[in-house]
């Protein structure tokens, strides 16, 4: 019998939210942005060959006019698990997606939460 494998995705419910001003707007993107490249995480990897790692996908933000600005952004989270049965590694893959954009003074959030298929290489066992 073969494992089942799947991805699936999952929407944020979209919401508005209205600032003080326009310039009050861009400086949440910017807020948001920086949460979110401390986040970054380089690969680690454990003494069993477990792994970790959190990486972002982002253009920054755009400016789409004189009071339109947004950004855009993925995270992915990868953790990987040696699958002996396989001789494998094995690694999950994870992502929140978001979409944050300044209409004015008015800031609009939607997004989307999710994974993927698992991916595998070859477990290269550590010499004892």
């Amino acid at each position: 019998m073969w494992p089942a494998h799947a991805s699936g995705r999952l929407p944020v419910p979209p919401s508005s939210q209205a600032l003080a001003s326009h310039r009050a707007c861009v400086e949440a993107l910017e807020r948001q942005y920086a949460e979110d490249k401390r986040r970054i995480v380089e690969k680690t990897v454990d003494a069993d060959g477990s792994s970790q790692e959190t990486s972002l996908e982002t253009s920054g933000i755009e400016r789409k006019g004189t009071d339109n600005v947004r950004y855009q952004a993925t995270i992915w989270y990868h953790h990987g698990r040696v699958r002996t049965d396989l001789g494998q590694i094995e690694t999950s893959h994870s992502f929140e997606t978001r979409l944050r954009e300044c209409k004015g003074a008015t800031l609009h959030i939607s997004g989307e939460t999710g994974y993927t298929l698992s991916t595998f290489e070859p477990w290269r066992k550590s010499a004892p």
